[in-house]
């Protein structure tokens, strides 16, 4: 069972990992490297809705919206433009979530910068930043 605060019944802290639909490299390698540092990942596109968004928009944005609520943090890859990842960031900074960014060295964009608290252009930084006893230093 998850508490508010988005931690599991055993206390696992969880963090959203956010990305580009395809971006299936990201979603392996951010999955292992957090679970390395004892958080569970959660990954929205096991979920998964390509080729067939049409008509399911509704619950693809409500599902999300809930498995951000539960979560302690946000891990968002942004190597590539993507609507979902930026607006599944604003969402997790609006509720004060801390959001993580990946840019893979892709300079950030100022909304980017505006949400996220930390950002860092390799993913193990990344991860690292969630470990961290307080990353928002």
């Amino acid at each position: 069972m998850e508490s508010a605060r988005g931690r599991s019944g055993d206390g696992v802290r969880r963090v959203y990992l956010a990305g580009p639909p395809y971006a299936n490299e990201y979603r392996g390698r951010a999955e292992a490297l957090v679970r390395e540092i004892g958080w569970e990942p959660v990954d929205p596109m096991r979920r998964d809705f390509r080729g067939r968004t049409q008509g399911n928009e509704a619950e693809i944005v409500e599902g999300d919206l809930a498995e951000i609520e539960a979560c302690d943090a946000m891990l968002a890859a942004f190597s590539s433009p993507d609507e979902g990842t930026a607006m599944e960031a604003w969402y997790a900074h609006s509720l004060g979530k801390l959001v993580v960014v990946y840019t893979g060295g892709t300079p950030p964009h100022p909304w980017t910068v505006y949400v996220a608290d930390v950002i860092c252009n390799e993913l193990e930084r990344a991860v690292q930043a969630l470990a961290r006893d307080n990353p928002r230093v």
